[in-house]
């Protein structure tokens, strides 16, 4: 009876660990845009294992008896980042019970941390998946105040927790938006941006006597100081929307002053102060296609702003088309597209939505590229990767290939044939 139970305890085993480990996977004969020092290999091969990339090359030179697949004519790169994006936070635009990205209560500055709301069952992230998208950086927007609160990095993998880092940057706003918030003064804004820093400094020093109850008035109350520390010790960055050059030249002067990490967004006139951006080491959030003047701090936009900034030395992050950065926020790959249009290199448009980010995010060392012991998530494309008619033929994320389904598809599937006898909404 023993031996049964024991049988039986082994089979279970099998059973529930089964799932745990992906199936070895061999691609072969594609273009793989390794994002790396392999550069872009023709005819080449990426092999996986227990979910990671074991290999990356041209000649296979060793037996595989596992899953093949044959890439022949088809294009490999690393799974998709969109460098800012509202993904779990929106799922009806008009129905406020499904907007999360933003709080009016003026208990919260930069402690908003917007992690908690994000819904790893809305129905938007498969939608974005299966269009090659598994990564996106998910950011509040300004409510009250110009520190919007801290973004997360999330893994668009279909499973119950998608939070990469649920701190992985403070967002704000020195646009004419953070303006607005401030009274109606940029002068009011840098202002209070500084103000909350110098605060966060005096507040560390004086950290036990505050924390005691022996503390001076402050901008700010307590738990945003403390959200503001990561900051100012360069553990997280700083991320702030600005577009104007004189708004982007004051905020270098910031960043010099506190020895920030910063990464600007926006930058419709960043091409103006490239080389500035370059040597300050300032990475750069932008829509390649954002080339009309939205407002007054826009006037010098242009579609050739991410190939000159490029040059100049900027890394870029790229996010989607005009800021469409929820339902469509795959679209940052047509975004890529734009640039590689105007002048930048393919590999480094393609770079710009996946190495790049995971850089300036800090989640590089296991996404962003195709390079051995990394985690496999990856899409196999049907043609070229920034051709607006190629899609995504297969994503693959740990080492697994992912359901090419969505709430989309689904509804398309069940209305496609209208020759039945039940009215439409009954139909399945």
């Amino acid at each position: 009876m023993s031996k049964l139970i024991q049988i039986l305890a082994l089979l279970l085993l099998c059973i529930f660990t089964s799932g745990i480990y992906a199936e070895d996977v061999l691609i072969k004969n594609a273009r793989v845009y390794t994002i790396s020092d392999l550069g872009t290999i023709d005819n080449g091969y990426i092999l996986l294992k227990d979910g990671l990339i074991d290999r990356v090359g041209k000649t296979i030179d060793f037996e595989f008896d596992g899953k093949v697949i044959d890439a022949t004519g088809m294009s490999v790169t690393p799974g998709l980042v969109n460098a800012y994006t509202h993904l779990g936070l929106v799922e009806i635009g008009a129905v406020s019970q499904s907007l999360d990205v933003s709080t009016e209560d003026k208990l919260f500055g930069p402690s908003f941390k917007i992690a908690p709301a994000i819904n790893p069952a809305s129905t938007v992230i498969p939608h974005n998946r299966l269009n090659g998208l598994t990564h996106a950086i998910v950011v509040p927007a300004p409510g009250h105040q110009l520190f919007a609160g801290l973004g997360a990095a999330i893994r668009l993998e279909n499973t119950d927790s998608l939070i990469i880092s649920e701190s992985v940057g403070l967002f704000a706003d020195f646009s004419s938006l953070g303006s607005k918030l401030s009274g109606g003064s940029r002068a009011a804004t840098y202002a209070k941006i500084r103000q909350s820093f110098l605060d966060a400094q005096d507040y560390e020093k004086n950290i036990e006597k505050n924390r005691s109850g022996d503390w001076r008035e402050y901008f700010l109350p307590l738990h945003d100081l403390e959200a503001l520390l990561p900051v100012l010790n360069a553990d997280i960055p700083l991320v702030i929307t600005a577009h104007r050059v004189s708004d982007i030249r004051q905020l270098l002067k910031l960043q010099k002053e506190f020895n920030l990490r910063l990464i600007i967004a926006g930058a419709s006139e960043g091409w103006l102060v490239a080389d500035e951006l370059a040597s300050a080491g300032v990475p750069v959030i932008v829509d390649p296609m954002a080339n009309l003047p939205r407002d007054f701090d826009q006037l010098a936009a242009r579609l050739d702003a991410a190939t000159r900034m490029h040059n100049a030395g900027v890394s870029l992050l790229f996010t989607g088309v005009s800021w469409r950065n929820t339902h469509s926020a795959y679209l940052v790959r047509q975004a890529a597209g734009s640039a590689a249009r105007y002048g930048m290199p393919v590999t480094e448009a393609i770079k710009a939505m996946t190495l790049n980010p995971a850089l300036a995010f800090g989640f590089a060392d296991r996404f962003g590229s195709i390079e051995e012991g990394k985690t496999a998530d990856l899409v196999i494309w049907d043609g070229h990767p920034l051709e607006l008619l190629t899609r995504a033929d297969r994503v693959i994320m740990s080492g697994k290939e992912v359901p090419m389904v969505s709430r989309s598809t689904r509804l398309r599937d069940r209305y496609r044939n209208l020759n039945t006898s039940y009215p439409p909404a009954y139909r399945k």
